[in-house]
């Protein structure tokens, strides 16, 4: 075998080994983990070193680069929430709150009877009443109340009406 070409042969021996054992680590950013036993060469390949120094080269052989290291990907807090090249799309609205309401209350029961028996009187009355049912502590109460009305002002002009009307009324807000 001519000594050139012996000489390419374990020269590109030599970088294929480096760019496997080099180019994973910097790839991954780890040391590679040495080897505890020699790999068994691939049939069919023999190596023969000897040690009498090669003859000085005529031409300088240029060295093959390397592929250069992909650029490391951005953490999530150096992305850009939006690509400036992009337009931000609108946000999703919240839903509206609803708006306050009030409703005029005129008692509260601890049976249900009672409570529709007014109820059924304010109606009577033309006042647009009804049972509200509130639980609190185990017990469960049975409020009598007139409206609502979106307004406080007017929930309490309807409760002045009620109060000339000989009942007690107090504003209230309404769920």
């Amino acid at each position: 075998m001519d000594i050139r070409l012996r000489e390419r042969l374990i020269g590109a021996l030599v970088l294929v080994v480096v760019v496997v054992l080099l180019v994973p680590a910097v790839l991954t950013g780890r040391a590679p983990v040495p080897e505890t036993a020699p790999e068994p060469e691939p049939a069919g390949i023999e190596i023969v070193l000897d040690a009498t120094p090669a003859p000085a080269l005529e031409q300088p052989v240029p060295e093959p680069e390397l592929p250069a290291a992909p650029e490391p990907s951005p953490t999530p807090a150096e992305v850009p929430a939006v690509p400036p090249s992009l337009p931000a799309e609108p946000e999703a609205e919240a839903p509206a709150a609803p708006p306050p309401a009030y409703a005029v209350q005129l008692g509260a029961f601890k049976t249900r009877g009672r409570a529709d028996e007014w109820v059924s009187e304010l109606r009577d009355q033309g006042y647009s009443a009804f049972v509200f049912e509130y639980r609190a502590g185990g017990q469960v109460l049975y409020r009598v109340r007139v409206g609502p009305e979106s307004d406080r002002s007017r929930a309490q002009a309807l409760a002045e009406r009620l109060r000339k009307a000989g009942h007690t009324a107090v504003v209230a807000p309404h769920p």
